[in-house]
C-alpha cells in the first residue's frame, strides 16, 4: 500500500474533522473555496475538477445539493490500483448557480473557515516539514491569485505571491502562518507535527552549535599547547633553559610531562597551586622568550 503524503494526511484529517456546514452562507463559501480555481468568470463551459482526496467529492456533492446543483461523479481505477474520481457539472442552471457562489461574502464568524478548508481540501499543498516549510495554492490565473491574495490578509493570514511558469501560486514558508492556518481548518494533528519537528529541529540545531563550539575550543587549545611545547623545546636546544627562573622552569617542565593537559588541568596538579590565569602568564612568557631568541638569531 503505497504511503500517503504529508499534504494529504492533512487534507484527510481536515475532511474527517470537519463538521456539515448548517448555514448556507458557510456552504456557499465551501463551495466558493472548493472550486476557486475552476470557475472562470462567466463562462459557462462545462466544469470538470479531480481532487486528490476522493472522499472530498462526496462531501462537496451532498453540498451542491443542497444548493440545487446538479453534478455527478464518475471514479475509475488506474493501473497502479489508485481510484480516480472525477466531478462534472454540466447543466447550464448549475453552473450559473456556482458562478453565483463564488461572488459569496463571509457573513458568519465561520464562512471563511468553511472557504479555507475547501480552498485547501482541493488546491492546497503543504510540504513535508522535515523537508521544507511551505503551504501553497496553486492558481491557473493571475487575478485570482491576487484576490486570494487579499482575502487571506483580510481573515489574517500573510501570505506570497510568485508566478511558477503558467500558474501563479499563494504560498507562505512561514511556519508559524502555517500552523495557524491549519489549525483553523481543523487540521490540529498536522499542526502539531509541524510544531514538533521544530521543536527537533531547534535541538539539533542547539546541539551542533555547542559541538561545534567545542571542536573549535579544542582545535585553539590543542593548537596553543603545541606552541607551548615547541617554545619550551626551542629554549632547551639553544641552551637557554638553564638560564630561566625557577618557577618558569617547574611550570615548562611540568607542560612537557602533560601535554595532553588543558591549562584549567594542568593548573589544578601544580605544587604549590597557582591559578590557570597565572599558569598563562608563564607560559606566556616562555613563549615571548623562545620568539625573542629566535628574531636575534634571524
Amino acid at each position: 500500500m503505497t504511503e500517503l503524503s504529508f499534504s494529504k494526511q492533512a487534507k484527510l484529517e481536515t475532511l474527517e474533522n470537519l463538521k456539515y456546514p448548517k448555514c448556507d452562507c458557510c456552504k456557499q463559501n465551501f463551495i466558493k473555496g472548493y472550486f476557486y480555481d475552476a470557475v472562470n468568470g462567466n463562462d459557462f463551459t462545462d466544469i470538470k475538477i479531480q481532487p486528490d482526496i476522493i472522499k472530498s467529492t462526496k462531501f462537496a456533492k451532498k453540498i451542491l445539493s443542497d444548493m440545487d446543483v446538479d453534478s455527478y461523479i464518475v471514479t475509475k481505477e488506474k493501473q497502479t490500483n489508485k481510484q480516480v474520481a472525477t466531478m462534472y457539472i454540466t447543466e447550464e442552471e448549475s453552473i450559473k448557480k456556482l458562478i453565483q457562489m463564488q461572488k459569496s461574502r463571509f457573513v458568519c464568524d465561520k464562512c471563511a473557515m468553511y472557504f479555507e478548508t475547501g480552498l485547501f481540501i482541493k488546491n492546497g499543498t503543504v510540504s513535508d516539514p522535515n523537508k521544507e516549510y511551505q503551504l501553497e495554492f496553486v492558481m491557473s490565473d493571475e487575478d485570482k491569485a491576487a484576490r486570494l491574495l487579499a482575502m487571506f490578509y483580510k481573515t489574517g493570514f500573510v501570505f506570497k505571491m510568485s508566478q511558477r511558469r503558467k500558474d501563479f501560486v499563494v504560498y507562505t514558508r512561514n511556519s508559524e502562518v502555517i500552523e495557524d492556518f491549519l489549525a483553523t481548518i481543523g487540521a490540529q494533528t498536522t499542526c502539531l507535527e509541524i510544531m514538533s519537528c521544530k521543536v527537533v529541529k531547534d535541538i539539533r540545531n542547539k546541539v551542533n552549535r555547542i559541538t561545534n563550539c567545542e571542536t573549535a575550543n579544542i582545535a585553539k587549545s590543542s593548537k596553543a599547547s603545541i606552541d607551548h611545547i615547541n617554545a619550551i623545546n626551542y629554549l632547551k636546544d639553544n641552551g637557554k633553559f638553564e638560564l630561566l627562573s625557577d618557577d618558569l622552569k617547574y611550570i615548562a617542565n611540568l607542560k612537557l610531562e602533560n601535554p595532553e593537559l588543558s591549562l584549567s588541568e594542568l593548573a589544578n596538579i601544580t605544587n604549590p597551586k597557582i591559578t590557570k590565569s597565572s599558569l598563562n602568564r608563564r607560559l606566556k612568557k616562555l613563549m615571548d622568550m623562545a620568539n625573542t631568541e629566535e628574531k636575534n638569531e634571524q
